[in-house]
Order: C-alpha cells, then structure tokens, then sequence
C-alpha cells in the first residue's frame, strides 16, 4: 500500500449503515483509496472530484464525504486534512482557541455597540438628505393623521389667539426665508401630551393649548418653542432618526436571523415614530437653531431661557428631569439648557449697540 497519506478511521459504504474498520490513503493527485484496516483489501477508490471535506467542528472528525454517500471517518477527532483550505483550518483554531473565544466575547459586543451608536447614526445622517421629499410628506401625514385620531382633540384656543400666532409663526417663517407651503402650524388640546409642541417630518408643527396658555404672556418664549421645532425639521431630525432605527435593525437581523420581525419594522417605519425619541445631540442641534434663528429675527436667545425657565417651574424640574416637548424627545437637563441659552443672550447683547 502506497501513497502520501494515510489515516486511520471507519468508513461506511454508500447506501450502508456498517462501518468498517479502515484505512484512508489521499495520494498527491488528490484521489483516494480506502483500504481494509491493517491489509491491503481495497473497499473504495475515487477521484479528487468525487469527495469533499466536511465542516470543521471543533471536537468532532473532520470526514471525508463522498460524492456517492459514502463516508470516511477519521479515529482521531482532532486529526485536520491537510488538503483542506487554510481558512476553514484558521477558522477551527479560532473556535478553539481560549484566548481568542474570550477575545470574540468581549469585541464581539463592543462592535455591535460601536456599529449602533457611532457607525449607523453617521450613516443615517449622510442618507437622509438623499430621501425623496415624497417619503418625508407621507410619513408625516401618516404620523399626524394617527395623532389626530388618538391623542389630538380641537383647539378651544380662540380665533384671536390663533391669528396672533400664526402671524408670530409667519413672521419666523418669512425671516428665516422658509417656504410656507413646507411648513404647517396646527392647534390641538391633548391631555396625554399637557403644555408641549412636535415637529413632522413634513414641516407639520403642532402647539397645544395648554402651552399657548403657560406662556401667553410671553409671545418671545412661545416663538422660541417654535424655531426649537422648525429645527427639528430643518435638521431632519425625524427620518434621521427613523434611518438610525432600521439600521439598527438590519444589524440586528443580521446578527440574530430576525428577518420577519426587521421586515415589519420596515413597513412600520412612520408609525414607529411616535415611540421614539430624539436623542440629546439633536436637541441641542435644534435648541441651537432657535438661539440663532431668535438673533437673525432680532430678538435675544433669553427668549428660549425663558421658556425653560417657565416649564421648570410649572413642573418642579431640579435640572435632572426635563418635561417641556416631552412628544418624540429626550432632551438634555433644563438647567443646562437654560444655561446654554444665555450664554447665547450674552453673546447676542454684546453684538448690541450701546444706548
């Protein structure tokens, strides 16, 4: 008996379930020839074509499967072909290696985290500008055409009331050079939502009576409320927002198989914004819009301050919880965002004439 290799195993003939006691030689050609263990009795010869390695498990023979059925089982459970790929022989000893499952353990999640809250936030961000804007008006309408069915009632507001700020709304509207066709102002009591306002997608906003009435008296705050949506829109805080949770889980299906539950949130992507909530980076990007845009309308970011100021006192706030736009938000502490708008106000005063 010659050849380059021999290995010592059972082999089970094609259509068989015995297994026989044997010996496996694979010659330099490839081919192999199965012999009788301990003699020369050839039970099975092929080519190279005609046999493939099995999958390396650690733990368990790697066999030769033939093309036929038949099987050629090695004794040795740790004994690797040498004919098989370095890669599948790389892969074995990772899955084996001590050092490197602990290693897969720990960096295994940490890429996952890094790949959700750094990777797919940039990604949605360089995405969303390329969204045709027939996405945006559906999901918008959608959103809000839910809202008004379960949460929204009728303003009570008067008509007066109404028309002064919708005036406030067109003033900021016209000095920011916004189209009006693109953004809608809308009036709504609800008593789920309390003193709050929301922005769509689309450039739907939406005030409740509650807040038109806590900040009546201060026409600055309420029109301060109102450029923090408009930036809301204008950063597209929205669909980025929903980009970041279907990347999030396309990663997810891809790591864990879900494709029936990832196919579902896709479908109810719009609708899944009313669970959401903006992260704290987008609302300092839009607390930040309405300092600047307050300055380009000529009037002083304490406006915002003000605004903040109120809320707090109207709900206890000790700077640790925050209530104000609670609707789709998660906003960073009410101290800090008061903070942050004076030193807006000082800037701006500085810039300011002396009389």
């Amino acid at each position: 008996m010659r050849g380059d290799q021999a290995v010592a195993g059972h082999f089970q003939k094609p259509g068989q379930s015995t297994l026989f006691p044997a010996t496996a030689v694979l010659a330099d050609d490839g081919s192999l020839k199965v012999f009788q263990q301990n003699t020369e009795h050839l039970l099975y010869e092929c080519a190279a074509e005609d046999y493939h390695f099995a999958s390396i498990i650690p733990g368990l023979p790697v066999e030769l499967e033939l093309t036929d059925g038949g099987i050629f089982r090695p004794d040795d459970a740790s004994f690797r072909w040498p004919q098989q790929a370095a890669h599948f022989r790389l892969a074995a000893w990772l899955e084996s290696n001590r050092l490197s499952i602990l290693s897969a353990v720990i960096l295994a999640p940490l890429a996952l985290w890094l790949l959700v809250t750094v990777a797919m936030p940039a990604m949605a961000s360089a995405m969303v500008p390329f969204v045709p804007d027939q996405v945006r008006q559906q999901m918008g309408q959608q959103t809000f055409y839910a809202l008004q069915k379960t949460i929204l009632q009728p303003s009570t507001l008067s008509e007066e009331q109404q028309e002064e700020l919708q005036a406030l709304w067109q003033e900021a509207l016209h000095s920011l050079e916004l189209t009006y066709d693109g953004y809608q102002l809308h009036f709504y009591q609800s008593t789920f939502l309390g003193a709050n306002a929301f922005a769509l997608p689309d450039g739907t906003v939406v005030m409740t009576d509650a807040l038109v009435e806590l900040l009546k008296n201060k026409p600055d705050a309420l029109l301060a409320i109102l450029l923090h949506e408009i930036g809301h829109v204008e950063e597209q805080h929205s669909m980025r927002l929903v980009a970041q949770s279907l990347g999030a889980a396309l990663v997810f299906g891809v790591f864990f198989g879900d494709a029936e539950a990832l196919s579902e949130l896709i479908l109810g992507a719009g609708s899944g914004m009313l669970q959401n909530a903006f992260s704290r980076d987008m609302e300092r990007e839009a607390d930040q819009f309405a300092y600047t845009s307050l300055v380009a309308m000529g009037r002083s970011p304490e406006a915002f301050a003000e605004a903040m100021a109120v809320f707090a006192e109207q709900h206890g706030d000790s700077g640790q919880s925050e209530q104000l736009l609670k609707y789709l938000s998660t906003h960073p502490a009410t101290a800090e965002r008061i903070e942050e708008a004076r030193k807006a106000a000082q800037l701006y005063q500085q810039t300011q004439p002396v009389k």
